[in-house]
C-alpha cells in the first residue's frame, strides 16, 4: 500500500459523509477535510492534488448546491485552492463538471444561490478559471457568456463589477465570432448597467465594453444597439465615467480603422457605408461630445487628445488605402496591357514592363491647411485656450465626417430637453474651433439654427449659441456671412429690400400651445433651411442678435463696402421699434468691427443711434457712449456730430411736415426732439422753420395725444435753453410760437389727456413770460386770445395745478404788459382773481396774492372807484384768514393797492378795523395810507415811493416777497412734471 492509499484511508470516511443525508454530518465532514488538506498544513500538495482529481472533485462540486450555506461556502473556497494546485492539463479534464456545477448557481433566474456573498465567490472562481485555463474555456463559451449575462442582473454591485472583469477576459480569450453569436444577452445586460446608480459600476461596465466591442465581429453585429445608450453618459455626473467613455471611444476608433474592408453582395448593397464606416462618424460625434464636456480640466482634454490620436491613425489608414488602391490600379493596367499585347501577337511581359515603368500617379492624401488661431485667441473656449489648438490632421479628420454628423448636432439645438440643447451648443462650439474656415459650406444651416438657439429659454444655451456666432464670424469670410444674413432678412446685398419670401421658423419647427402645454414637432429641417426667411419681428430679432456677434472686433476691420451692407441691414430693422435694442447691439458691434471704416457712413450710423436715443427702448447712457465712440472714430465731438447732422437731416425730416401729419408710430418726432435737445447753438437758425411744423404736428384737432405731449416738452426745452443764440431766436419767433403752438393747446377740451396737455401749454407760456422772451406789444395783441384760456384754467375745479399755473401766468402777463394793458382788460381780470382767494388750495391763494399785487400796479390813475372799493372790502375780509402766510400775502396786496386812492383806502380801512378780528393790521394800513397822502402832498411821487418802502420794511418781516418766493418753488409746475402725466 503506497502513501496515497494510506492517506485515503484517513479521509475516506469524511469523503463518504459529504453525501450523507444529514446536513450536520456533511458540514462536519467538509470542515474536517478543509482542515486536513489546507488549514493544518500537514498534507503535501501532491496528495491533496491526487485526492481532488481521483476521489474528491465530484462530491465537492455537488456541495455547490448543498442546502447548508457553510457547506457551499467551504466547497467553493476549497475548489478555488485546488484550481491553483492542479496542473492545467488535469484541470481541463474536470472543467465540464466544474463549470456545470458553478454556472448552475447563477445561470438560472431566479438565482439558485440565495447568498450574495457566495454568488460573488462563485464569480471570482470563474475569473480564476479564466486566468488558469485561458483559451481552453472556449468550448464552453456559450454557457459561460450566458451565465455571466444572467449574473450581471445581480443586485450586488460587487458582483456586477466582477462580471465586468470576467467580460474583459471573455473578450481576450474567446473568438470574436463565437462571442458575437452568443453575446446578445451579455451586451444587453451590460447596457442596462450603464444606468446603475453607483458610478464605479458604470465605469466598470464601460471599461469592459471597450475590449468586448473592439473585436470586429462583435462591433459590427452589436454596435448599433450600443451607441444610443452612450449618449446618456455624456451628462453623467461623475467625471471618471466620462473620462472612461472617451478612452473607450478612442479604443473603438483606433481598432476599427484596422478592420478589413467588408465585401457586400450585390443584393445587399444600398449605396451607403459598410462595415466600420457605418459607425465611425457616430462614434466620433460622441467623442467630440466628451471633448465639449463642461469639465475642461479633467474630461475635455482627455477626449481632445483622443481625437488627435485617432486623426493621426486615420491619416495613416487613408495612406494605406491609397497605396492599396494604387497597387490595384497598377495591376489592373498591367493585366490589360498584357492582354492587349497577347491579342496583337506581342510579348505580354514587355507590355507589362512598360506599364510598370510608367505607373499611374499616386493619390495624395490632402491635409487641411494650418489655421492661425493666435488671431482669435481671446475667442477660443476651454479646453483649447489652455490645452492647445487643433492640429491640421484633426481638422481634416473632423471635416471628413462633418456632413454626416453636423445635421444631428444642429437638430439637437432645438430638441426638447435643456440637457440635449446645452450639450449640442457646446458640441457645435468645439466643432467650429476644430474645422475653422471649413465650416463655410454648412454656414447657411448653422446660422438658421443659431437664430433659434439664441432665443432659448435656458440662458446657458443662448450664451453658447451666441459664442458660436462669434467664432463663426471670426473663422469665415465676411462677404459670405453678410450675404447669408441678408438672404435670411429677405434682402439682397446689392439691392434694396422687398417682400421677404421663404420658409419661416414656424414652418421649420412647428409647435402648438394649449394652455401651459407646448407640443413641438421635431423633424428634419435640412431640406428647408436654404429657403429660410425671418418674417416676424421675433424672428428678425433673433437674426439681429446673432448678427451682433457675427461681427468680429477689429483688427482686421471691416472695409467700407461691408460696413455699408451692415448699415443697410440695420436701417431695415430699425423700422420696427420692437427691434431697437437688438439693432443697438448690432450697431455697437459694427463700431468695434468697422473702426475707421465707419467714418464714411457716419451720418447713417448716427441716424440709427439718434433713433435709439429718441426712444425709451435703449438706455440713454449706453447710446450716448456709442455716439461718443463714433465721434472719436470721426475725430469729432458728439456735439459736432449733432450740429452737422442737424444741418443735413433737418430739411429731410421736416419735408412737408407743416402740411402732413406724422403717423403716430413714426419716429420723426422722437428724432427731431433728440436732435434739437443735443444740437446746442446749431438749433437757433432752424427755429423759424420749426414753428409751423410744431403747430401742425401738435394740432389739437387731429394730432395724437403722445405727439402733442412730446412736442410741448420740446417747446418747453427750447424756451428754457440757456444758449444765447437759441434764446435770441426764440425771442424773435415767440409771437408765432405763442399764437400757433401754445394757445391752441391751452384751449379747453374734454378729457383727462387734454387737461394734462393744457397744463403743459400753460407751463410753456409761463416759461416764455418768466424769461421775458416775448415783447409786451406782441403779448398785448395775443391777450384777447389768452384771457379766455386763463379764465377757464382759473376756474378749473378738477385740476389744482391748472389753477396754480394760471395764477402764475396771469401775474407774469400783467407784469409784462404793465404799460400796455387797458382798464377794460383789467375789468375782465379782477373777478377771476378775487374768486381764487376762496380757493380750497392755500398755495393757490398765496399765488393769487402776488397776481393781485401786480394787478394794482397796472391800474390806471382814475380807474373805477366803485370797483376799487369793492376789491378792497374783499381783501380786508381775507386779511382775517387764519393762515399766517395768506395774511402776509393779503397785507402785501393792500400795500400795493394803497397808491390808487388814499382817501378811499383810508375809509375802507377804518370800516374794516371795526369788524376785523385783527384791527391792528387795518389800523396800520390806515395810518400808512394817511402818511402816504401827506407825503404825496409834501414831497411828490418820489417821496411816496420811499415812504412806502420804509413802511413796508418796518411793519412786515419778510414782506410779500416771501410768499412769491414760496410760490415760485412749487415743485409740480416749475420742473415740467406734466410731461410725464404727473
Amino acid at each position: 500500500m503506497d502513501g496515497y492509499q494510506e492517506f485515503l484511508l484517513t479521509v475516506r470516511r469524511d469523503i463518504n459523509c459529504l453525501s450523507d443525508g444529514d446536513r450536520m454530518v456533511r458540514r462536519g465532514a467538509i470542515l474536517r477535510l478543509e482542515k486536513t488538506l489546507f488549514s493544518s498544513g500537514k498534507t503535501s500538495p501532491e496528495l491533496a492534488r491526487r485526492l481532488f482529481l481521483e476521489d474528491l472533485h465530484k462530491p465537492l462540486f455537488r456541495l455547490f448546491a448543498d442546502q447548508t450555506e457553510k457547506c457551499r461556502e467551504v466547497s467553493v473556497s476549497m475548489t478555488s485552492r485546488f484550481v491553483d494546485l492542479v496542473p492545467i492539463n488535469d484541470l481541463e479534464n474536470i472543467l465540464p463538471l466544474l463549470l456545470a456545477a458553478l454556472l448552475g448557481r447563477f445561470r438560472v433566474m431566479p438565482f439558485p444561490e440565495p447568498s450574495e456573498e457566495l454568488r460573488l465567490e462563485g464569480l471570482r472562481l470563474l475569473s480564476q478559471l479564466f486566468v488558469a485555463c485561458k483559451e481552453r474555456l472556449s468550448p464552453f463559451a456559450g454557457d459561460i457568456i450566458d451565465g455571466v449575462a444572467k449574473a450581471l442582473t445581480d443586485t450586488c454591485p460587487d458582483a456586477k463589477k466582477e462580471c465586468c472583469e470576467i467580460t474583459k477576459k471573455i473578450a481576450a480569450f474567446f473568438d470574436g465570432e463565437r462571442i458575437s453569436r452568443a453575446g446578445g444577452a451579455l451586451i444587453g445586460a451590460l447596457l442596462g448597467n450603464l444606468r446603475h446608480q453607483q458610478w464605479k459600476v458604470r465605469r466598470a461596465t464601460l471599461d469592459c465594453l471597450g475590449p468586448l466591442l473592439s473585436l470586429e465581429a462583435t462591433m459590427l453585429d452589436h454596435m448599433e444597439e450600443v451607441l444610443p445608450n452612450l449618449h446618456g453618459l455624456l451628462n453623467d455626473r461623475t467625471p471618471g465615467v466620462r473620462q472612461c467613455l472617451a478612452e473607450v471611444l478612442e479604443r473603438w476608433l483606433l481598432r476599427g480603422l484596422g478592420f478589413k474592408e467588408q465585401k457586400v453582395g450585390a443584393f445587399e448593397d444600398d449605396g451607403g457605408p459598410v462595415g466600420f464606416a457605418k459607425f465611425e462618424h457616430r462614434i466620433l460625434i460622441i467623442l467630440l461630445g466628451v471633448a465639449a464636456d463642461e469639465d475642461t480640466e479633467q474630461v475635455a482634454p482627455v477626449a481632445l487628445g483622443a481625437v488627435e490620436r485617432v486623426a493621426v491613425a486615420k491619416h495613416e489608414a487613408r495612406k494605406r488605402e491609397a497605396e492599396v488602391e494604387w497597387n490595384r490600379e497598377l495591376a489592373r493596367r498591367k493585366a490589360q496591357a498584357a492582354k492587349d499585347a497577347a491579342k496583337a501577337g506581342e510579348d505580354p511581359d514587355k507590355a507589362a514592363a512598360v506599364v510598370e515603368a510608367n505607373p499611374p500617379p499616386k493619390t495624395e492624401i490632402q491635409v487641411a491647411e494650418a489655421y492661425d488661431y493666435s488671431l482669435i485667441k481671446d475667442l477660443l473656449p476651454e479646453p483649447f485656450a489652455s490645452s492647445g489648438v487643433p492640429s491640421p490632421m484633426m481638422t481634416t479628420y473632423v471635416q471628413l465626417h462633418l456632413p454626416s454628423f453636423l445635421p444631428q448636432v444642429l437638430s439637437n439645438l432645438t430638441q426638447w430637453t435643456t440637457d440635449i440643447r446645452g450639450a449640442a451648443a457646446r458640441l457645435l462650439r468645439v466643432v467650429l474651433v476644430i474645422v475653422n474656415r471649413h465650416m463655410a459650406p454648412f454656414l447657411d444651416q448653422v446660422l438658421v439654427h443659431l437664430y433659434k438657439a439664441s432665443a432659448d429659454d435656458e440662458p446657458t444655451v443662448a450664451a453658447s449659441a451666441l459664442q458660436c456666432a462669434r467664432m463663426a464670424g471670426a473663422f469665415l469670410d465676411v462677404d459670405l456671412v453678410l450675404g447669408l444674413v441678408g438672404k435670411h432678412l429677405g434682402l439682397k446685398p446689392a439691392e434694396g429690400g422687398g417682400q421677404p419670401k421663404g420658409v419661416n421658423v414656424e414652418e421649420l419647427w412647428p409647435q402648438t400651445r394649449t394652455g401651459r402645454q407646448v407640443t413641438r414637432t421635431v423633424q428634419d429641417v435640412a431640406a428647408h433651411v436654404k429657403n429660410f426667411t425671418a418674417i416676424s419681428a421675433e424672428h428678425r430679432r433673433q437674426v439681429f442678435a446673432v448678427l451682433a456677434h457675427l461681427m468680429r472686433p477689429a483688427p482686421p476691420a471691416l472695409d467700407a463696402s461691408e460696413v455699408r451692407i451692415v448699415v443697410r441691414f440695420l436701417e431695415e430693422g430699425a423700422q420696427s421699434e420692437e427691434l431697437l435694442p437688438w439693432i443697438f447691439g448690432a450697431v455697437q458691434s459694427l463700431l468695434r468691427a468697422g473702426a475707421r471704416s465707419c467714418c464714411a457712413e457716419w451720418p447713417r450710423i448716427f441716424d440709427l443711434l439718434l433713433r435709439m436715443r429718441s426712444g425709451e427702448e435703449c438706455e440713454a447712457a449706453s447710446v450716448d457712449a456709442s455716439m461718443d465712440e463714433l465721434a472719436s472714430l470721426c475725430e469729432r465731438t458728439r456735439r459736432q456730430l449733432y450740429e452737422e447732422h442737424l444741418s443735413t437731416r433737418l430739411a429731410e425730416l421736416l419735408l412737408n411736415a407743416e402740411c402732413e401729419l406724422w403717423d403716430e408710430r413714426s419716429a420723426n418726432r422722437h428724432v427731431l426732439e433728440t436732435l434739437l435737445r443735443n444740437a446746442g447753438p446749431a438749433a437757433a437758425r432752424h427755429i423759424g422753420q420749426l414753428i409751423p411744423v410744431l403747430a401742425r404736428q401738435a394740432s389739437p384737432e387731429d394730432g395724437p395725444v403722445p405727439a402733442r405731449i412730446d412736442l410741448l416738452g420740446l417747446v418747453h426745452f427750447l424756451l428754457n435753453e440757456e444758449d444765447p443764440s437759441v434764446t435770441e431766436a426764440i425771442r424773435q419767433h415767440a409771437p408765432a410760437m405763442l399764437s400757433q403752438v401754445l394757445i391752441p393747446n391751452c384751449t379747453w377740451r374734454a378729457g383727462q389727456s387734454n387737461t394734462k396737455i393744457r397744463k403743459g401749454g400753460m407751463v410753456c407760456i409761463h416759461s416764455m413770460l418768466q424769461r421775458r422772451l416775448i415783447a409786451a406789444s406782441a403779448l398785448n395783441l395775443a391777450f384777447a386770445d389768452l384771457l379766455p384760456i386763463l379764465k377757464s384754467c382759473l376756474d378749473d375745479s378738477w385740476s389744482p395745478d391748472n389753477r396754480m399755473i394760471a395764477c402764475l401766468v396771469l401775474s407774469c402777463t400783467l407784469s409784462e404788459m404793465h404799460a400796455e394793458i387797458s382798464g377794460e382788460q383789467l375789468r375782465e381780470v379782477y373777478p377771476e382773481l378775487l374768486k381764487r382767494l376762496d380757493d380750497s388750495n392755500d398755495k393757490i391763494r398765496v399765488a393769487v396774492c402776488e397776481a393781485l399785487s401786480v394787478f394794482f400796479k397796472c391800474l390806471p390813475p382814475r380807474w373805477s372807484r366803485s370797483l376799487y372799493e369793492y376789491i378792497l372790502r374783499t381783501l380786508f375780509v381775507h386779511l382775517d384768514d387764519p393762515n399766517i402766510e395768506i395774511q402776509q400775502g393779503i397785507y402785501s396786496v393792500l400795500e400795493a393797492a394803497v397808491h390808487q386812492d388814499y382817501s378811499a383806502f383810508m375809509r375802507e380801512a377804518q370800516l374794516a378795523a371795526g369788524k376785523s378780528s385783527h384791527p391792528r393790521l387795518c389800523e396800520e394800513l390806515g395810518r400808512m395810507a394817511e402818511n402816504l397822502r401827506k407825503a404825496s402832498a409834501d414831497e411828490g411821487d418820489e417821496g411816496i415811493e420811499e415812504a412806502t418802502m420804509d413802511e413796508s420794511a418796518a411793519r412786515l418781516r419778510g414782506g410779500p416777497g416771501v410768499a412769491l418766493g414760496r410760490l415760485a418753488a412749487a415743485p409740480s409746475l416749475a420742473s415740467g412734471r406734466w410731461l410725464r402725466g404727473g
